[in-house]
């Protein structure tokens, strides 16, 4: 199992593990180590940066043909506008539901917040806390077993202030476009290099 699908019931032991495998792995690599800012940089052996990014989904496959044309089109220019030096990866990566989740402990905590004086109020709050508990784990549960294509973008910089200025005209010029490239995290990021330099793994 890849470092970045850390279970929450593993203890610290398989936890820290799993932190020094990473660190061994990156040390058999050109990566130096993943920064621990916002953006998580990768820094390679010459202390050149990268960023990884996802290329946003457009829904292309369900729209029309002339369309579809317009999305190519569009993202054709974008390649040609820029002078960046990036590279493009298509991959696999599991389906996140973290938002799903957020939204239903939030419910959840309303919930449990609620004074309730009768004793069928009781139970009928109990019954509706149960199922949100259910529909978390079931979130859970797909994030665990599904996964994505996701298209990444590779940018590099020679050095953090230049990978932060080269990011935002990037981003800046692909919404011009009508895409939106996303930071992946730190997690995504570490599954990513072990998919990239590991011969079992699949891309």
């Amino acid at each position: 199992m890849p470092i970045s699908k850390l279970s929450q019931k593993e203890d610290k032991t398989v936890h820290k593990e799993k932190k020094e495998n990473l660190t061994n792995f990156l040390e058999q690599t050109f990566y130096k180590r993943l920064n621990k800012t916002k953006g998580a940089e990768l820094v390679l052996v010459d202390d050149s940066e990268l960023q990884i990014f996802r290329i946003e989904g457009t829904g292309a496959s369900s729209v029309s043909y002339e369309e579809q044309r317009m999305i190519l089109s569009y993202f054709y220019t974008f390649l040609s506008k820029t002078n960046e030096h990036f590279t493009i990866e298509t991959t696999k990566l599991p389906v996140s539901t973290a938002s799903q989740v957020v939204h239903l402990r939030q419910k959840l905590q309303i919930l449990s917040s609620a004074k309730i004086t009768s004793e069928r109020g009781r139970l009928q709050l109990e019954i509706k806390k149960n199922m949100i508990r259910a529909k978390i784990e079931k979130q859970k549960d797909l994030e665990e077993r599904l996964s994505n294509i996701e298209y990444l973008l590779f940018l590099y910089a020679e050095s953090s202030k230049e990978l932060h200025k080269k990011s935002e005209q990037l981003i800046s010029l692909a919404r011009s476009y009508r895409f939106n490239l996303s930071m992946l995290t730190p997690k995504e990021k570490e599954l990513v290099l072990f998919q990239l330099n590991n011969l079992n793994t699949k891309l």
